[in-house]
């Protein structure tokens, strides 16, 4: 049975944990920097995550595609994507066993993983937070 019990579950995690990365200077100043646009592609259930950081000012999250051309494109399944935010996928390691596809200039999207993992010890907050039955020992 699958992490989240559906893309508005998802959407609701995804949007409200990458919105706290936003928030957090230590997070956000080198995402910004790195004026990426990296998409995330999820399936079981479907959802697409576009985090913007193009206009070197700021991080735009939005749930599906936004106005600029994805960069970056990771596709896995939603469990893959809570597996990583729970410390337990190497997304290097992922990529190589298919788990994770990635489409674009992977080396810099790697480069930022340093930078978001802080945003670990959010993740079982957010769950909570906003209500979903996905833990971080499941």
């Amino acid at each position: 049975m699958a992490v989240f019990g559906s893309s508005e579950e998802l959407e609701r995690v995804m949007v409200a944990l990458w919105g706290r990365i936003a928030a957090d200077p230590q997070m956000s100043e080198q995402l910004i920097r790195s004026k990426l646009v990296v998409q995330f592609r999820y399936r079981d259930p479907e959802g697409i995550l576009t985090v913007d950081c193009s206009n070197g000012q700021g991080i735009t999250v939005i749930w599906g595609s936004g106005p600029n051309k994805p960069i970056v494109e990771m596709s896995m399944k939603a469990d893959v994507a809570h597996d990583f935010w729970c410390g337990r996928v190497s997304v290097p390691v992922a990529i190589l066993t298919g788990k994770i596809a990635s489409k674009g200039p992977t080396p810099k999207a790697l480069a930022l993983l340093p930078v978001i993992r802080p945003a670990f010890a959010l993740y079982p907050d957010v769950l909570r937070e906003v209500g979903s039955k996905a833990t971080v020992s499941g």
